[in-house]
């Protein structure tokens, strides 16, 4: 990406790979707030705030990649909206939009310039709502898909995860051609509440899920109301 890797930090009873993955060393922490320009901190969300604590005093900008959490000791947070996959598979930033808080950010902008991503910024105080936008957009989009997955097993259709993966891949394109009413399909955009009370009654024996269901009803309802002619 253009900047050389010092090493990398890691816990001493961590089994990780992470060095040798980026073909660099493991270091000391003090260390690393020496010699470094950059220090990311690639930690779970929980972890982030003792791990910048402990970095000593550095002249090095601290930065994390997470979404919920805002920057810390007068670096900056960039985010990737992307579903990353787990550690050691690869994974291509290309296209993808960082989104920066706190400061530095031409630094920021530089980072993403040199992964080929995109740059968008959020306030402090809207961070949490990014974030929760982000997980509507990610991890609830496979929650659902979860429960279709389980709902089809429970009707006895059998294997159907490639269907339903190409099922909602549809769903998605009909979504990004159309930014008026058409990005919707099926009963509750055509109205159709016969067909919603059925639905409602097959899943009456999950009341939190056909609550879900109606909720999800009548908000694409209330969007097609709200659609411009």
């Amino acid at each position: 990406m253009g900047w050389p890797l010092t090493g990398v930090w890691l816990r001493d009873a961590s089994h990780s790979h992470i060095a040798e993955l980026l073909e660099t060393a493991r270091m000391e922490m003090s260390d690393l707030a020496r010699d470094s320009e950059l220090l990311l901190v690639a930690v779970s969300d929980r972890a982030i705030a003792e791990v910048a604590k402990a970095v000593p005093e550095t002249e090095a900008l601290i930065f994390h990649a997470s979404g919920a959490l805002l920057s810390m000791r007068g670096g900056f947070s960039l985010h990737p909206l992307k579903a990353l996959p787990p550690v050691g598979e690869p994974v291509d930033l290309g296209g993808t939009l960082l989104v920066f808080e706190g400061q530095h950010r031409r630094t920021a902008k530089l980072i993403a310039a040199a992964a080929g991503a995109r740059f968008a910024e959020v306030s402090p105080e809207q961070k949490a709502l990014y974030h929760a936008a982000a997980v509507f957009g990610s991890n609830y989009v496979a929650a659902v898909l979860d429960i279709s997955e389980r709902l089809m097993r429970e009707a006895g259709v059998g294997s159907v995860r490639e269907d339903l993966i190409a099922l909602a891949q549809s769903a998605i394109e009909n979504w990004r051609r159309h930014h008026d009413d058409k990005r919707f399909t099926g009963p509750a955009a055509r109205g159709d509440r016969d067909v919603l009370l059925s639905h409602l009654e097959a899943l009456r024996g999950d009341p939190q899920l056909a609550q879900i269901y109606e909720l999800l009803a009548d908000g694409i309802a209330r969007a097609k109301l709200a659609a411009p002619e």
